[in-house]
């Protein structure tokens, strides 16, 4: 192609680029160039001394060039050539397939393996100057990264990748010159001194010579791909060799044994699929397989293999073969055939029968060459063998008769044969192709196919009368004289068992289903039921079982039958079976009505009822399309056969109507079945069915149809509504029925109240089902006071005292402080309900239990109700309440925790104490201030104070202990000035008075507390307070003034009269006298309450009623206070602006309107005067402020009473909050 001339000396070596785009050459003038494939030359580079090698990296343009003393490592992308130096010559390199690492064999006998960057990974020394160094192919088969060396001391050895030896070095008697790998790794190909081209195994096995030549053969290569090897030597001849591997296999049953790698045996099992690989350590020449034998033929000996005899049950498709004998001779034979104790060895036109020692104990000799031998079995020492020649006689041969015997004379050359299972019949292919089947008794021709084209044929070991053959890739299937059935095969067939067909494909052995079903519906065509039931034993579809069976029923061919109905566990036909038994053995089994049944079970049912009606079995279609629930076809029947009848089968034809619809209702079918019942008038069943689809149109249509005397269908219509929330068409139902308690449930249920409520305004009687589910739905929307009363009406006040329980607990839970008073007082008015009316002295010990109760929970709601400014000021980054309410507040808790021996959930004592003490020192009480730092010190502060109060107490030290004047408290009985904080609690030091608290400032109120007489009433005490004073004329003057009315809560005013102060220190006045009397309570009798002005006094109610109510004097005029139900005092303005604040009242939470312009006084007492008086004496508006709404006192045990003032006058008296 090119002749190119670049070098000035011999060319040493050539190398050509992965891409094939590039090649380079090295010669002895110590240069390399790199040629494009047209020749053309791109690039020159040298070295020191002659170029010795060159290779290209497999996996890129990186090429290596080697020298006597050095070798360069080149690619494109390098600017110049990097060179390292070798401790010997290099004579030969290669690179590992993934272009990493390079080996470099050299005349000192070392291998130095190289990675890609030049540096030496392993140095491996091998016995003299390494010729040749290759590494091994990736393949399936080849061991990754090994290296083969040959070396000049007439060894080969095979390394791995670190260095270490793989295998023992084979000595070959002969120095190598090239070593290349061959097919997938598996073998070498080694040229050398000998003057040959050998192939070997990588274990040193030798297989063959590939050539011979007269000089010494210097280079030795395979073609990619090709079984072919290029041949270079020293005479400068250049030749190509093709080498041919044979198949060498045998095959017996199912048991099909082949040569692989040349040296191995592989014994394959073809059903299970089982293998088992035999290491010969040669190569294998021939292969012979008869029962539990295995022949193997080598170049030196014989080895004969049997499986393993445990003495146990052996496992049919156990693989486990030992050496049974070794013939230790070399045998030269075309063909190689195993008995049980016997080999046959073909010699052209003579067989030779030896034991397994060698012995030679008898020839035959034929005419023609031996083609095909075949084993056909017989007993041990006497086995008999078809031989087929190539002038196309087929003789048999027995191990133990002398004289073969001629079975058939065919026309051409055998090619291969076989013999069918019963011995009868034998078949051959010829060389043209063609298959003929000869009767082995007569010798006859009984079946031939010249369409040419078949290799191999082989008859079925489990049916007699099966014969296969393949060729053109197809396997053609003749079974008795039925067609020839076809399926696409590639290979040659080499066995058939059952229904699975052995074929043979470049040297691999396969399995090929073979389908059955044509050969059992031939067999059964003609009725040979037995032949069909045989050939499905050998593999068929469910569906070709039941198709034998079914025949064999209809020819009453009850044992087939029921074979094939037991392969499949087809109960239903094996059940037809027994009552068809049970039928003949009572000689009831009619040809007719049987056939009906058996076309039945096939689902041909209108044959299977012309079958019964020609037997004159109606009633058995009749019956049969019933139970298919095909009553359209039972009917036509049925009228048929009444008609037939005369009439009388009119009752079969209603039975069917009546199944139709049950048969509806079971397939779910309700609205054709609800239909049926309607028409029939079974109002029940239509009505459920109705109910159940939910077909409220076709429900009311029913419901309309009803009498009064179908109550109960009724009330199922009306449950059914209820059930869909159609309450319009309920209510119809209930009220045909005349159930209100029904249609009240149904309101219930629907959470239409306002209708149930209406239905008990009729209904009184009634009410009780009404109000405990309407609190349970308005608790559960949050509407927790009406759902009190709700229960109060249902008489379940438990219900009411366990949620208001579990309101109480989430709310200490949530922090929610004034939610939880709220809660708690709710709580001690449920009590003070059930304890209404009642003495004090006549409660049973669990009343004085409701009691005690009573009053702790009553505590607790003021506790959480203060405490709430507390936890606020603390846990809120925005404070909402003055420095002196929250010190008032702080004041107000340390005297209730006083006298508690616990503290509530909740509550901490800490947060108190650290309002105490941040505000306290705002408004200069540095006293308390103190105080308030020295008892968190014995406390566990919250981790985010306790530095903050640490350094505070330090430096309160530094402050005066006073408080501020202006911040101590003075007693409104004895005038002097007390403590913030003392032992006493919320009361006066000297005279031991209580202090009345504003519930909005905390602040105290101008409140002196007195008692009235023992021997006067409740209701006597209100008469002679209401009454007026004796004294006409009033010390305060005419200024005027009058009652305010906020939300029916009265507000008294003091005039521009006498100084209370005055009254205080007016001795010939009682009451005064007392207040002067310290730590004794004031006793007002009959003659001080009458003189007491009515507008002076304030009546703050117990809320139960076992405990008395408190009165109180105002005694500053310019301070109007106010009680609420709960009993809590206020300043009236602090009180009202509160209210219109938060647009309720701030303890008991009732609602106010600021639109409302006057606010009806509540619901008097009979003690008190009549409603019209009470008009009368002028219940006003307060002044410049809307009157708070009236609510509702009918829960409370005891509402403050009130006292209306003198006309023209005001009052200080204080009335509750409604």
């Amino acid at each position: 192609l090119h002749s190119l001339k670049g070098h000035k000396d011999a060319v040493y070596g050539v190398s050509y680029a992965r891409d094939g785009k590039n090649f380079a050459s090295g010669a002895a003038d110590k240069t390399v160039i790199i040629w494009t494939d047209k020749g053309e030359g791109v690039l020159r580079y040298s070295h020191g001394e002659a170029i010795q090698c060159l290779a290209y990296s497999p996996r890129g343009p990186q090429l290596a060039s080697a020298t006597a003393s050095d070798f360069g490592l080149w690619s494109p992308e390098q600017k110049a050539v990097a060179k390292h130096r070798v401790t010997g010559k290099v004579l030969s390199m290669s690179w590992t397939n993934d272009g990493q690492f390079l080996a470099l064999g050299q005349f000192d006998g070392c291998v130095s393996v190289r990675d890609k960057s030049g540096g030496e990974k392993v140095k491996i020394q091998a016995g003299g100057p390494c010729w040749s160094v290759r590494w091994s192919p990736e393949t399936r088969r080849a061991e990754p990264n090994v290296l083969a060396v040959g070396c000049w001391d007439g060894t080969l050895a095979f390394y791995n990748l670190n260095g270490s030896q793989a295998g023992e070095t084979k000595r070959l008697g002969y120095d190598p010159c090239d070593v290349s790998f061959f097919g997938e790794g598996d073998c070498v190909v080694v040229a050398g001194a000998n003057r040959e081209a050998r192939l070997a195994t990588v274990a040193g096995v030798h297989l063959g010579v590939v050539c011979a030549k007269k000089s010494w053969v210097w280079c030795a290569r395979q073609r990619p791909g090709a079984n072919a090897v290029a041949v270079g030597c020293e005479d400068g001849s250049v030749s190509m060799h093709t080498l041919s591997f044979g198949t060498v296999h045998g095959l017996y049953h199912d048991r099909y044994a082949y040569r692989d790698a040349m040296t191995d045996v592989v014994v394959q099992h073809l059903v299970s699929e089982r293998r088992v690989r035999i290491k010969c350590g040669a190569l294998v020449l021939k292969i012979a397989v008869y029962k539990d034998k295995l022949a193997v033929q080598l170049p030196d000996r014989v080895v004969l293999y049997a499986l393993l005899d445990d003495g146990t049950d052996r496992d049919p498709h156990d693989m486990q073969y030992v050496v049974a004998t070794t013939l230790r001779r070399a045998l030269e034979c075309s063909l190689l055939v195993a008995t049980s104790d016997r080999l046959i060895l073909c010699q052209e036109k003579k067989l030779q029968l030896l034991d397994f020692h060698g012995r030679l104990e008898r020839e035959w000799a034929f005419d023609a060459t031996v083609r095909y031998i075949k084993v056909t079995g017989g007993p041990p020492g006497g086995e008999g063998a078809l031989v087929g020649l190539k002038d196309g006689t087929i003789v048999k041969i027995f191990v133990d008769q002398p004289f073969p015997v001629t079975v058939v004379k065919h026309a051409r050359a055998v090619k291969c044969l076989d013999l069918s299972r019963d011995r009868r019949r034998v078949a051959a292919v010829d060389d043209d192709g063609a298959v003929a089947v000869y009767d082995a008794e007569t010798g006859a021709l009984v079946y031939e196919d010249k369409r040419g084209g078949a290799n191999s044929l082989a008859w079925n070991t489990e049916f007699d009368d099966m014969l296969c053959y393949s060729g053109n890739g197809t396997l053609c299937v003749r079974t008795a004289d039925f067609p020839v059935q076809t399926q696409s095969m590639n290979g040659f067939v080499v066995g058939f068992k059952g229904s699975k067909a052995f074929c043979l494909h470049q040297s691999s052995a396969r399995t090929v289903d073979v389908p059955q079903s044509a050969s059992v519906a031939g067999f059964l065509a003609r009725e040979e039921h037995d032949l069909a039931y045989a050939v499905a034993c050998l593999g068929v579809t469910e569906g070709d079982w039941r198709l034998i069976g079914v025949n064999a029923l209809d020819a009453m061919r009850l044992d087939v039958a029921r074979k094939c109905f037991v392969r499949v566990r087809d109960a239903k036909f094996l059940e037809l079976l027994n009552f068809v038994e049970r039928a003949a053995r009572r000689g009831e089994a009619e040809t007719g009505a049987l056939r009906g049944e058996a076309l039945a079970y096939q689902g041909l049912f209108q044959e299977a009822a012309k079958a019964f009606a020609k037997a004159g079995k109606v009633e058995r279609a009749m019956e049969m399309f019933s139970d298919l629930r095909q009553f359209d076809e039972a009917k036509a029947w049925a009228e048929e056969h009444a008609a037939g009848a005369g009439g009388a089968g009119d009752g079969a034809v209603r039975e069917f109507a009546h199944r139709q619809a049950e048969w509806a209702e079971e397939v779910s079918d309700y609205a054709a079945a609800a239909e049926m019942y309607v028409q029939a008038k079974q109002w029940d069943k239509a009505v459920a069915l109705l109910g159940q689809t939910d077909n409220r149109d076709k429900l009311a249509e029913v419901m309309r149809a009803l009498g009064e005397g179908d109550a109960e269908t009724l009330r199922a219509c009306a449950g059914h509504f209820a059930r869909l929330g159609d309450v319009t068409h309920a209510r119809e139902a209930y009220n045909k029925l005349g159930d209100h308690a029904g249609l009240l449930e149904l309101f219930v249920q629907c959470e239409r109240w306002d209708d149930a409520f209406g239905v008990v305004r009729n209904r009184p009687s009634l009410e009780d089902r009404v109000y405990l589910p309407y609190a349970a739905w308005l608790a559960d929307h949050d509407r927790f006071d009406e759902a009190r009363g709700a229960y109060q009406r249902a008489g379940k006040a438990e219900l009411s005292r366990r949620m208001l329980e579990q309101l109480t607990h989430n709310a200490v839970l949530e922090r929610r402080f004034r939610d939880a008073g709220y809660c708690y007082w709710l709580m001690s008015d449920e009590i003070a309900t059930v304890l209404k009316g009642k003495k004090r002295e006549a409660l049973s010990d669990a009343e004085r239990d409701d009691l005690e109760r009573f009053q702790e929970f009553k505590d607790r709601s003021e506790i959480y109700y203060a405490y709430h400014l507390v936890h606020r000021a603390m846990d809120e980054p925005f404070r909402t309440s003055t420095p002196s309410t929250l010190l008032n507040v702080g004041q107000f808790l340390l005297a209730k925790f006083a006298s508690r021996d616990e503290m509530p959930p909740g509550v901490s004592l800490a947060y108190v104490l650290i309002t105490l003490a941040t505000h306290g020192e705002t408004l200069r009480a540095h006293k308390l201030v103190r105080f308030a730092y020295d008892k968190l010190q014995s406390l566990r502060v919250p981790k985010q104070y306790a530095q903050k109060v640490d350094l505070a107490c330090v430096l309160s030290r530094a402050k005066p202990f006073t408080d501020a004047e202006e911040l101590l408290p003075m007693c409104f009985r004895c005038g002097s000035t007390n403590p913030l904080v003392s032992g006493k609690g919320d009361a006066c030091v000297t005279c031991g008075g209580r202090f009345v608290r504003s519930f909005v400032t905390f602040e105290h109120l101008p409140l002196v507390e007195f008692e009235v007489a023992a021997d006067i009433s409740k209701k006597e005490a209100r008469r002679l307070i209401e009454e007026e004073p004796p004294r006409v004329e009033s010390k305060r003057g005419g200024g005027g003034g009058g009652g305010d009315v906020l939300g029916g809560d009265q507000k008294m005013f003091f005039d521009d009269g006498e100084n209370p102060a005055d009254a205080m220190l007016n001795l010939e006045d009682p009451f005064a006298r007392q207040m002067a009397e310290t730590h004794a309570p004031i006793v007002c009798d009959r003659e001080m309450l009458r003189a007491l002005p009515p507008g002076d006094v304030v009546i703050k109610p117990s809320g139960c009623s076992p405990l008395p109510p408190r009165y109180f004097r105002v005694m500053d005029p310019d301070a109007p206070v106010t009680v609420d139900e709960a009993g809590n005092a206020y300043e009236a303005d602090e009180y009202e602006l509160a209210c219109l604040e938060r647009g309720r009242t701030p303890f008991t939470r009732k609602p106010v309107s600021a639109n409302a312009e006057m606010a009806s006084a509540p619901p008097p007492e009979p003690d008190t005067p009549p409603a019209k008086e009470a008009e009368a004496r002028g219940w006003g508006v307060a002044r410049g402020v809307a009157a708070v709404q009236k609510m509702d006192l009918a829960g409370a045990s005891e509402a403050p009473k009130v006292v209306p003032g003198a006309a023209k006058a005001r009052s200080r008296r204080a009335v509750p909050i409604s």
